[in-house]
């Protein structure tokens, strides 16, 4: 509860709750639901340089269970991926 200074009544504030699974997730959601998985995989590539690196390892591994449930999805370009989420791994634990 918020109290304006010198007023007689008293406001009451939520606190707006933000989408749960963040808007990273949202978005490649979004990605997946219209089939763009290429897209999906380079937008997570994106957010290497914006996360923290333990955030960017558990978006990729989020992102490669998705896809591996996805039939269409093109196995080169989901192998590829995997290799270069499972090589960041090994950064991080040298680091």
């Amino acid at each position: 509860m918020v109290g304006k200074k010198g007023a007689n009544k008293t406001e009451v504030v939520f606190e707006q709750k933000q989408n749960q699974k963040g808007k990273l997730f949202t978005d490649l959601d979004n990605l997946l639901l219209h089939q763009k998985y290429e897209a999906a995989v380079h937008y997570v590539y994106a957010q290497e340089f914006n996360l923290d690196r333990g955030s960017y390892y558990q978006l990729g591994l989020w992102l490669i269970a998705k896809l591996q449930r996805i039939p269409e999805v093109d196995a080169v370009m989901l192998a590829e991926f995997v290799h270069n989420i499972k090589k960041y791994q090994g950064s991080i634990i040298q680091k």
